[in-house]
């Protein structure tokens, strides 16, 4: 359910872009480019943002 919530949020993001993938023992994968440093910190920011936020909506749905 994470993996399908934070899909569409993938992508590029102007100087930054990223994707996310399902291994096959269930770990999600989030890879992230920038064009620079901090092009790559606010990415990494912000995505990760996106799944916190993400987990937090599965355990209220629970």
């Amino acid at each position: 359910m994470l993996y399908v919530a934070a899909l569409p949020e993938m992508g590029d993001m102007g100087r930054s872009c990223a994707s996310l993938s399902r291994e096959t023992d269930g770990r999600i994968v989030l890879s992230v480019e920038g064009e620079d440093i901090s092009a790559l910190r606010a990415a990494v920011n912000s995505y990760l943002r996106i799944i916190m936020i993400a987990e937090e909506m599965q355990e209220v749905l629970k």
